[in-house]
């Protein structure tokens, strides 16, 4: 009877993929297309009918989409990339083109650009130069920008209103987002936070992301670490302090609170102002939330502040197995063509939510959309992080460890900065001997 069902299951698992594989492809040339919309996901039907709609518009290639998790694909590419099984199309961080464009696993966008000859080329005008930057490698495009991610300050009318405010309180500097966010901190009588104005290390506010409004970075012109700084010193020390009436205990529980319930704490309500990617526009909408809001620049230093936000845009990249597949190379940049034209990245927006990186398809996206309108205009302050061999990761698992320390009091500003930068020194030490 086990092995009976065992052959159940196994034969109704063959007829499922084959009914997922769609129409039938003859003799079309396969091109395969990784993306972040899966089976059952409110995005995945979108996404199907947009690679439907290129299968059915010609009769040489067929593209087959395999949708991941966010969470589940990037593990998924970053192995199929480097042992050269990546699909022919798929996305990826743009920060790191330049990672996989030296390692000759991607195809050269420009030099199939140059050659093409049709009526629908690739317009690189409607795209924002800071973001082909980035997909640059040795004056050559490898990546296109697919995502123009931006981060904007969220802030809560309805809560404004509770204390006499309007938009035009909406704080511009850091002393004003300071002064207004105190008017909101409430706790309850077992004296835990259950209200907060802001805190500047939730959400998808970074150190980094202060760091530059005031002009510095953790690496200089030539990638060495520049943490032993006393601007350094002052930017950490101003992330500490903000909320220093409450234990970094308190500010934890209430943040860990707000994601053990799967709730974003601006769209729950449960702050008055934050700083966020433009994905929160989608997450409210989904939550069905109807409090009143807006969005704006992220305050800035007080002196000498300058606009910027951390970007950390996704690219779409044609990857290059070593197989000599010309047909497939030949098919990807066509399908490349059709999702980076006008049309379809009004669509893809329409389906994921997300801000992309054509420009015209986007101020028209967002032409009814107010709340789109602000966030599209902070992606003309947005930057991605400089790509550093020897610590691609100095942003996150690299830094974390010692901000976090920090935070916690474990480590006073000056030892955790010393600290951080001591560790890239020793990794730069590393790279430089083995490369």
């Amino acid at each position: 009877m086990k092995k009976i069902l065992l052959w159940m299951v196994i034969a109704f698992s063959l007829v499922f993929i084959a009914s997922c594989q769609g129409e039938d492809v003859g003799d079309r040339t396969v091109i395969e297309f990784w993306h972040m919309s899966p089976v059952g996901s409110e995005s995945y039907s979108g996404m199907r009918s947009i690679i439907t709609d290129f299968n059915n518009s010609q009769e040489e290639y067929f593209v087959r989409g395999t949708g991941f998790s966010f969470w589940d694909y990037w593990d998924k590419i970053n192995i199929a990339v480097s042992s050269r099984t990546a699909p022919s199309l798929g996305l990826s961080t743009i920060d790191d083109v330049e990672a996989r464009a030296s390692s000759g696993v991607l195809y050269n966008i420009s030099e199939l650009i140059a050659n093409d000859e049709s009526d629908n080329n690739i317009d690189l005008n409607e795209f924002r130069q800071s973001q082909k930057d980035f997909a640059t490698y040795n004056g050559q495009l490898y990546a296109l920008p697919f995502t123009a991610t931006t981060r904007a300050l969220y802030y809560n009318l309805d809560m404004f209103a509770e204390k006499g405010l309007t938009a035009e309180d909406v704080p511009t500097t850091w002393s004003e987002l300071k002064t207004i966010a105190k008017m909101f901190d409430e706790v309850n009588t077992q004296n835990q936070i259950t209200r907060i104005g802001f805190d500047p290390t939730y959400g998808n506010a970074t150190y980094h992301g202060w760091l530059w409004q005031t002009g510095l970075d953790f690496f200089d012109e030539n990638q060495n670490p520049t943490l032993n700084t006393q601007g350094h010193v002052d930017v950490l020390e101003w992330i500490i302090n903000f909320n220093n009436e409450f234990t970094r205990n308190q500010l934890t529980a209430f943040g860990e609170g707000n994601q053990l319930l799967g709730l974003n704490p601006f769209a729950s309500e449960r702050v008055a102002m934050i700083v966020e990617v433009d994905g929160l526009y989608q997450q409210i909408i989904n939550a069905g939330a109807d409090f009143n809001y807006g969005v704006a620049p992220i305050p800035i230093p007080d002196e000498d502040g300058i606009h910027v936000n951390w970007g950390s845009g996704f690219s779409i990249e044609l990857y290059d197995n070593g197989k000599n597949e010309e047909a497939k190379k030949a098919g990807a940049f066509e399908f490349l063509k059709y999702m980076m034209s006008e049309e379809v990245q009004m669509r893809m927006a329409e389906v994921n939510g997300w801000i992309m990186s054509h420009i015209s398809a986007m101020e028209a996206y967002v032409a009814d959309k107010p709340i789109m309108q602000a966030l599209l205009e902070q992606v003309d302050f947005a930057t991605d992080k400089v790509y550093i061999p020897y610590a691609p990761s100095w942003h996150g698992n690299d830094w974390q460890p010692y901000y976090t320390q920090a935070l916690d009091g474990t480590l006073t500003a000056q030892q955790a900065l010393t600290q951080a930068r001591n560790n890239y020194l020793q990794k730069k030490a590393n790279y430089e001997a083995t490369n």
